[in-house]
């Protein structure tokens, strides 16, 4: 895997790409929380982060699945590259950018994410071959989990010792490094007929994404379980975590960083061992599936009763493994099982239903951290993934699933 060319740029683009946008979101967050002393405020970068995506989702599934997936890669990147650009000049000519300013930003870069997103995960099954998707999935995954350790670990640092304006040059060069390697893909022939519908009316290409969603026996309990547990999800946003280790902890936002680099750190771990037992996570992926949403559960209620930040950082590695585990066992699902030609479909309406479910849960887990307490928020959202395992548990197909790695996508 590691001496296909192809896979490797597009490796490094998930991964520069993911580090680049975690580490101007992270600047932005603590920024506006510094500047606002609101969470609600700070939780707003999370509604311009996941809002597009709600919008968006259709219309990103249909154009992913039509077009090349190298070119809109290249198009979404351009665009990022030209928006970090903007707050480049804005920063310039105004030391101080407003916080809707900020959002609006936020929301543009986020935009080009609905698009960028599903065209690299639906690109891998294209580069790999069906045996490897396991592997390829890992490795990416570890990959971006270390790039994301870092840019909250720096982006907390930096955000104190540099002008933004500095930090966003470096992301600019960042982008514009990723534009290079990814023309640099070269996509197989076979592959880029298999995407071409182009000839069909835009609405009917929509409606037969969302049917093909709705009969296919894995992606519909996959994405009706993701949407779920998006909701318990909003309770790990920066501004609502943030909150905890301020109030619930008495700490302040460098040993925030450190809860959410040990998080980080431990889905490297738990990318690693993805890829050391790649045959069982092939053999019973809805298992792992089921069971980690259960452990997330149990993890959330011991994260709420942490005394200490030291115990917090403990509980937020222990959470890394197995939802790396789950992650590439879904990932792996999806581009096993799922068409080719639909996969852009159901990976951009997988993240609309997601994104919107964390954007209102996010917002109502900040609004309720000014009547409650804390800690007892954290309490809610355990409870909330333990029944969205037992939801899993329910499932016979996803329960019961498995990828045979020499049968191609149905």
């Amino acid at each position: 895997m590691l001496r296909n060319r192809n896979f490797m740029f597009l490796w490094f683009v998930n991964v520069a790409t993911t580090f680049a946008i975690e580490l101007f979101t992270v600047t932005i967050l603590v920024t506006i929380f510094e500047q606002t002393d609101s969470t609600l405020l700070a939780a707003g970068t999370m509604v311009a982060r996941t809002l597009p995506a709600f919008l968006l989702g259709p219309v990103a599934g249909v154009l992913v699945d039509r077009f090349p997936r190298k070119i809109v890669i290249i198009s979404m990147d351009t665009i990022r590259l030209l928006l970090i650009g903007l707050t480049v000049w804005l920063l310039q000519n105004d030391t101080a950018i407003p916080v809707v300013g900020f959002y609006l930003i936020l929301v543009g870069l986020s935009s080009a994410d609905v698009f960028h997103r599903p065209a690299r995960l639906s690109l891998i099954p294209s580069l790999v071959a069906h045996s490897q998707l396991v592997s390829a999935n890992s490795f990416i995954l570890v990959s971006n989990q270390i790039g994301l350790a870092i840019s909250y670990t720096i982006g907390s640092w930096l955000i104190l010792t540099l002008p933004m304006v500095q930090i966003a040059i470096g992301i600019a060069l960042l982008f514009g490094s990723v534009i290079l390697v990814a023309s640099l893909i070269v996509v197989p022939k076979q592959q880029k007929a298999k995407n071409s519908d182009g000839r069909e009316s835009f609405r009917k290409t929509v409606v037969e994404g969302w049917q093909y969603l709705r009969r296919h026996p894995i992606a519909r309990p996959l994405t009706i379980m993701e949407t779920i547990e998006h909701v318990p999800h909003g309770i790990w946003t920066g501004a609502v975590m943030l909150t905890f280790t301020i109030l619930a902890l008495d700490a302040n936002v460098t040993e925030w960083g450190y809860q959410v680099t040990g998080y980080f750190v431990g889905m490297i771990v738990g990318s690693v061992l993805a890829m050391v037992m790649e045959r069982w996570l092939k053999l019973y992926p809805g298992r792992i599936i089921v069971t980690t949403a259960c452990v997330a559960g149990i993890m959330t209620l011991a994260y709420a009763l942490s005394p200490t930040v030291e115990v917090a950082v403990i509980i937020a590695f222990i959470f890394g493994p197995p939802f790396a585990m789950r992650d590439v066992a879904q990932d792996s699902l999806l581009q096993g099982t799922v068409e080719q030609g639909q996969l852009g479909r159901v990976y951009a309406t997988r993240q609309m239903l997601s994104n919107m479910v964390y954007m209102f849960a996010g917002m109502f887990f900040a609004w309720l951290s000014a009547y409650f307490p804390i800690r007892i928020i954290y309490v809610i959202g355990g409870i909330i993934y333990i029944f969205t395992g037992l939801y899993a548990l329910s499932n016979k197909a996803l329960r019961d699933s498995k990828m045979n790695p020499d049968v191609e996508a149905i």
